[in-house]
């Protein structure tokens, strides 16, 4: 059986095929040995994925129940807002998937009780628990069928669990930049006013404990996302456990720092810090539209400008490649916008509060913030001087044929990737 995988130059994607490898060839001879295993470390990440997913919505589902019953109506529709939105953006991107997958003539059609079960999770708005659901199934049908001695189908069921991870992956992408970091920005602007001003609440400890899960939902979404765009590809090299753990300490002291920074702005200057970041999404989202970066998952050409408004507001969080390519540079103007703009909110936070109201906030917040940014860049640096995975894979250099550009992808697993993430 012929594969397919996207290898992206510049701007234009092209197939490569493997029927024309050396003869005699099978499908199990370019895969890498120990890396097509479902094992624990697949496990402790899907498992990660759920319990950090559940708890960031059911600690923003408690507040928003807490502030009905206390009366305070802005900060009831604003948590509500950014809980409901999220979740039908997400629902209507699962739902589009399975209709793809669905009509793919290479995928077997699934049941009528899997259909049904898949309507239920997404009415309830759990797309990606149930994909993510999915992957563990599979999974485990992988190491029974590898325990039978069935090579063919334990690579088959390991296939499809990475199809589904991927797409749990980026779906909790999308969610986390809708919901888990607008909630983060709105729960701590709440508590730094009320803290500003002293006055007593008998949710905050709610509120800080909805803070921290989205905080840590941000970030593992983000490591997760980069850990599993590696694995779906059978020609990258692999994102073990320690460049895990390096890149998540990454990304969760750069979104605490942005997160900080935007939090402060806005107890003070809430409209401000919205047209900011109004602002930052609109350049944003319009440079990815009109710079046509297409991608799989889309389509149709307003699929296309759905996913750059989408993707424009992760912008104001966390940079993720467009394209193919070195991020070296782009990572460095990201970074240099990134901290003049958390300075500047610093810097006005300062001037326009006072450290006689709340001195241990005032000093703690200046020096949080300038640290979790200071260290959000040691993680970095330290991910890509010795965690960064070695390369590409060279299993597949040889004897490779390459076909029509525009030709349909045949691995549809893969056909829901950021092709620039396979440099991350």
């Amino acid at each position: 059986m012929a594969e397919c995988v996207v290898v992206n130059f510049s701007s234009d994607s092209v197939r490569i095929r493997t029927d024309d490898l050396s003869n005699n060839v099978s499908e199990e001879s370019h895969i890498q040995p120990g890396r097509s295993v479902f094992g624990i470390y697949h496990i402790i990440c899907l498992l990660l994925s759920i319990t950090t997913f559940a708890l960031d919505v059911g600690f923003d589902s408690w507040l928003a129940y807490f502030y009905y019953r206390q009366g305070q109506g802005a900060y009831f529709a604003l948590t509500v807002t950014f809980l409901i939105f999220p979740a039908l953006i997400t629902t209507a991107f699962s739902l589009r998937w399975y209709i793809i997958d669905g009509d793919e003539p290479t995928l077997s059609k699934p049941p009528l009780w899997k259909w049904v079960l898949r309507i239920i999770m997404l009415l309830l708005q759990l797309a990606p628990i149930l994909r993510y659901c999915d992957a563990l199934a599979y999974g485990i049908h992988s190491i029974t069928a590898g325990k039978a001695g069935n090579r063919i189908r334990q690579q088959k069921m390991y296939r499809k669990m990475l199809d589904e991870d991927s797409d749990a992956a980026l779906l909790r992408l999308f969610h986390c930049f809708l919901h888990a970091a607008p909630q983060a920005i709105l729960q701590l602007m709440i508590l730094i006013f009320h803290a500003n001003r002293s006055d007593e609440s008998s949710i905050q400890a709610i509120q800080a404990w909805a803070v921290i899960c989205s905080l840590v939902s941000v970030a593992w979404s983000l490591t997760s996302y980069h850990r599993s765009v590696r694995y779906a590809r059978d020609d990258k090299e692999k994102l073990e456990w320690q460049g895990a753990v390096m890149q998540f300490c990454w990304h969760l002291m750069s979104t605490v720092s942005r997160v900080l920074a935007l939090s402060l702005l806005a107890s003070l200057f809430p409209a401000w810090m919205g047209t900011v970041c109004l602002c930052h999404w609109c350049v944003m989202s319009a440079w990815l539209a009109l710079a046509h970066q297409h991608t799989a998952v889309c389509a149709s050409r307003c699929e296309e400008l759905l996913f750059s408004l989408v993707l424009g507001l992760a912008y104001i969080l966390a940079f993720i490649a467009p394209r193919d390519g070195p991020t070296r540079y782009s990572y460095l103007a990201y970074y240099l916008v990134f901290f003049m703009e958390n300075t500047g909110a610093l810097v006005v936070w300062c001037v326009a509060s006072s450290s006689a109201q709340n001195p241990v906030l005032y000093y703690g917040a200046v020096v949080a913030q300038v640290v979790a940014f200071l260290l959000a860049l040691a993680f970095m640096l330290l991910y890509y001087r010795y965690f960064h995975p070695s390369g590409t894979s060279t299993t597949l250099s040889k004897s490779i044929s390459i076909t029509d550009p525009d030709m349909d992808l045949a691995k549809p697993g893969q056909s829901k990737q950021f092709s620039s993430q396979q440099t991350l």
